[in-house]
């Protein structure tokens, strides 16, 4: 059986088969979401492809990694705007009333923000479904330095277009009194299946560390069943195993005083970026190893030549110019860099370099990947005006006519 588009402005696209038809779609790229939403409109048969649950499963398959479609950012002062878009998408920045709120990841379809001291609570964002989910914070006497983590508990997920629906974990890890001696690490677990956090791993432990060491806002790396945060000023990582239960801390090649960044890449290879002077500096370890992290120098990257200059006048102007990792995107090769002169991301591979925000003192980056598919967006978007439908109808605002 062959569908065909027909009519005048379809010249020449009735020729087509429908294996080459799907095999043409297929290649649309997922980082232009707008170009899918396009082809959806040209005629029923390809939105009847494009919508087609089987085509979106091999469409995700085909193109591997989801794009990265913008990001989220904690800067100093908070403000509005914290979700920057990198390409026309559905996704809306949270309608949050903190205005204050703090990202603490995004990862698996999810985004996690935290809002105290408005609300005692965190709220887990679908940022495509544009769903909320409220959940209790941890009841602890120390919850003061901590960083967080959300992720897809799904059974066989393969993680690959995660869009917020099923089962997830919220692991938070923190410090307990980051400025005394003697300070100890803690971690514990939030399943949405229960409904409730695990008991604190920090009971457990003979792990302690130096003074002023503190957990740094960044996203977190997971590397097979281990969650890996970096510790503030580049000191170290602080590692949580979920499958033991158990914290260990993980000491960097080079301490770097502007702060770390941490990454998978892939199999059992964790990675950190860091930069000292003008030079940005891509290690990597194998931390499935006993004996220890032995880590290796992977790529020098002189930023000098990639990133313009700035000619510092004052002391704190000076501080803020040099530059520091602040995120980085897993299975893409992308790292952020702030400067005095804006933020910046670094796609590796290509080393093309693309300014992403105007100058700010941006703490971390969050960066938020999905496939932006029509198939699911046409089927929120119709659920959405149906429950509106009701409502009006319940409200008596309209008197006849059928619900779709």
């Amino acid at each position: 059986m062959s569908n065909h588009c027909v009519g005048g402005g379809a010249a020449g696209v009735d020729d087509l088969t429908d294996d080459l038809i799907a095999e043409i779609l297929l290649r649309l790229r997922p980082s232009e979401p707008a170009c899918l939403v396009r082809a959806s409109a040209v005629c029923k048969p390809w939105r009847r492809l494009l919508t087609d649950q089987a085509f979106l499963r091999r469409y995700r398959d085909f193109h591997g990694a989801p794009p990265l479609l913008g990001f989220l950012h904690n800067v100093a002062g908070g403000g509005e705007d914290r979700y920057v878009p990198f390409t026309a998408s559905p996704v809306s920045p949270p309608d949050i009333a903190c205005p204050c709120w703090v990202a603490l990841d995004c990862r698996h379809g999810r985004a996690l923000l935290d809002e105290f001291p408005f609300s005692a609570d965190f709220t887990v964002w679908h940022p495509m479904a544009g769903r909320r989910r409220r959940l209790p914070r941890p009841d602890l006497p120390y919850f003061m330095s901590y960083a967080a983590a959300v992720l897809c508990s799904a059974v066989g997920c393969n993680h690959l277009d995660c869009r917020g629906g099923g089962p997830f974990l919220v692991v938070v890890v923190g410090i307990d009194e980051p400025e005394q001696q003697n300070s100890r690490p803690w971690a514990t677990v939030y399943s949405s299946d229960s409904d409730s956090w695990s008991p604190t791993t920090s009971d457990y432990l003979n792990l302690t560390l130096t003074p002023n060491c503190d957990v740094d806002r960044k996203p977190a790396a997971l590397v097979g069943d281990a969650l890996h945060f970096a510790l503030a000023e580049g000191s170290g990582i602080i590692k949580y195993n979920m499958g033991e239960c158990s914290l260990s801390r993980i000491h960097p090649p080079v301490v770097y005083k502007g702060g770390i960044v941490v990454m998978a890449m892939g199999g059992n290879l964790l990675g950190l970026g860091g930069i000292e002077g003008s030079i940005l500096s891509m290690w990597s370890s194998d931390v499935s190893l006993d004996g220890g992290v032995r880590w290796e120098k992977n790529r020098v990257i002189k930023l000098e030549s990639l990133l313009p200059s700035i000619d510092c006048v004052e002391a704190v102007a000076c501080e803020l110019a040099q530059p520091a990792p602040i995120g980085f995107v897993d299975g893409a090769d992308i790292v952020f860099v702030r400067t005095d002169a804006g933020i910046f991301m670094i796609e590796l591979k290509s080393m093309c370099v693309r300014k992403v925000c105007e100058r700010g003192y941006f703490k971390a980056v969050f960066p938020y990947t999905s496939f932006c598919t029509p198939g699911v967006h046409l089927q929120q978007n119709r659920v959405q005006f149906s429950r509106k439908r009701l409502l009006e109808l319940r409200e008596g605002d309209v008197a006849t006519g059928p619900v779709p």
